[in-house]
């Protein structure tokens, strides 16, 4: 096969792949995806360092690559075929390679339109022995995840009272289980061991923003024997994930603002939405999990087992 029978786009550089580049390069996206799976990724890959060094390789426009340095504080390097030094804001039809680059094009939206929740993203990093950042090792685990059932309800208090000081949290739980306006079925997810007891647990029941439905991400535990396992991150992402598959979109969470970032949480004020109480504006977080849909604006209303 000779270079006039090989696709341009093996080459990197030839009239097919340009006209390629002239279609994407004014777009903020050039994959699939979301800035809500980008900002998964640090969370799937585990612990990382206090300024974890990242590649992003295919960067495309750098959207991720700047999400990426944002929520994880990382020095990323960002790198992909093309300089991105230049912006063109209409493709050319006339141009050559420009109809093999709109045949390419067309195909890949029928399969976006086809296949477009299946969303791949591949994390590598060196192995070794993973630490906190007080030089303690940390054991990983990975944990099986499903709704709870009814034989599980002892252990998720023995969860929550282990987890937290007081049974305020255990409580809670009980309650919203008994409110049938709160309680979702199968958003109440256990993290279990091989042996299937659970260790992890993470719940997201109904809410509201000014009457509009949404969903509250609380409470959330690990038993102390498995912290810092990713038993707790493992449910938490299961929920989520039953959610989205759920037809969910807005859910809130008050926690600590170092930590549920890396799910996708940013801070609910900026989508103007604020507590029913004081409550400080990195703590009170919110997340769409489609991120095309309208977000409601206004007050939390949460279930009355919130006492708020």
């Amino acid at each position: 096969m000779n270079d006039t029978d090989t696709p341009d786009l093996a080459h990197g550089s030839g009239p097919v792949t340009q006209a390629f580049f002239t279609l994407h390069e004014d777009l903020p996206r050039q994959a699939p995806g979301s800035d809500a799976t980008t900002r998964r990724l640090p969370e799937m890959a585990g612990p990382l360092p206090e300024h974890p060094r990242v590649l992003d390789a295919g960067c495309g426009p750098g959207r991720a690559t700047l999400l990426l340095a944002e929520e994880a504080g990382a020095h990323v390097t960002a790198v992909d075929l093309h300089h991105l030094t230049r912006r063109i804001a209409r493709a050319d039809p006339q141009r050559p390679g420009m109809p093999e680059a709109l045949t390419a094009t067309q195909a890949e939206i029928a399969m976006r339109r086809e296949h477009g929740g299946d969303y791949a993203a591949y994390l590598l990093h060196p192995y070794d022995n993973t630490t906190d950042p007080n030089g303690n090792e940390i054991t990983m685990t990975t944990w099986n995840t499903r709704p709870e059932t009814a034989e599980d309800i002892p252990a998720i208090r023995d969860i929550l009272l282990a987890a937290f000081p007081t049974a305020l949290e255990a409580d809670l739980v009980d309650a919203l289980r008994a409110d049938p306006k709160a309680w979702i079925d199968g958003l109440s997810m256990v993290a279990t061991t091989p042996d299937g007891i659970p260790v992890g647990y993470a719940l997201i029941t109904r809410c509201h923003v000014d009457g509009a439905p949404a969903l509250a991400l609380a409470p959330c535990a690990v038993t102390p024997s498995a912290q810092r396992t990713g038993a707790g991150s493992a449910a938490i992402r299961a929920a989520l994930d039953t959610a989205r598959a759920m037809g969910e979109n807005l859910i809130l969470v008050l926690g600590h603002a170092d930590y549920y970032p890396r799910f996708g949480f940013t801070p609910a004020s900026r989508f103007g939405i604020r507590a029913p109480f004081e409550a400080p504006d990195e703590a009170m977080m919110a997340m769409a999990l489609d991120d095309t849909r309208p977000i409601p604006t206004g007050t939390i209303q949460y279930p009355a087992a919130f006492g708020v």
